[in-house]
């Protein structure tokens, strides 16, 4: 999936398996446990989307925050031309005129996108943090961190020996794309512990993070109402 050379249905494959991975691992439901709360008590919302891939979270979250009378205005990121441009086309196709005007997706640099102090309320990134190593993942959160008003929400991947052989598993059996056959266990190989975790919030200096486990093996790392 780092692959920019790679941009034909290859790839569209591999997005929509990986958007049924989500659904059949209640993937969404780690970023919910943190969101529901704001969506609960927010008339309106603002959300930043980095690394949105075929934006399949952008039409959960539109969702979501229609469910409990929440507009949320979304701006989804990704380097990839066309990944955005799928995404585009999943989002024309899964909702409707009124929650499609609330979402738009851009092709961006993670770490080096336009975008001002505080310009939105959240930043959320979904299975994209494990991308990065080192001083690149610290930038990332940082960079979450400075353009959100609320704080950051990171659904990431449990480093786990069930969670390899389950998406091992799971993308055989289901004979998902090649890709993800490949990159699913590549990518749990990539996710964190706990204390990696706690360590790469305390080395970004993100403000009292929490980190929550979430089934089935992901972690959510948030700041959400830490230093307003």
């Amino acid at each position: 999936m780092d692959d920019f050379s790679i941009s034909d249905e290859r790839l569209t494959q591999a997005l929509r398996d990986l958007r049924l991975t989500n659904r059949l691992v209640a993937g969404y439901a780690a970023t919910d446990a943190v969101l529901d709360p704001f969506l609960r008590e927010c008339d309106h919302l603002r959300l930043l989307d980095i690394g949105c891939g075929s934006g399949d979270y952008l039409v959960h979250l539109a969702r979501r925050g229609a469910r409990f009378g929440c507009t949320v205005t979304l701006i989804g990121v990704d380097a990839n031309p066309v990944t955005v441009g799928h995404a585009r086309a999943y989002l024309d196709e899964q909702l409707s005129r009124s929650l499609r005007s609330q979402v738009r997706v851009e092709i961006e640099d993670a770490l080096a996108f336009p975008c001002d102090d505080n310009a939105v309320d959240i930043a959320h990134a979904a299975l994209f943090l494990h991308h990065f190593h080192g001083d690149a993942a610290r930038r990332l959160l940082r960079q979450m961190q400075r353009v959100s008003r609320h704080g950051i929400v990171v659904n990431d991947l449990h480093r786990h020996p069930l969670a390899w052989i389950g998406i091992w598993l799971l993308s055989r059996g289901l004979r998902m794309a090649p890709m993800v056959q490949h990159d699913g266990p590549m990518s749990v190989r990539r996710g964190f512990r706990a204390d990696e975790l706690r360590a790469l919030a305390q080395a970004a200096g993100l403000p009292a993070p929490s980190i929550r486990w979430h089934w089935a093996f992901r972690w959510t790392l948030s700041t959400i109402g830490n230093g307003e």
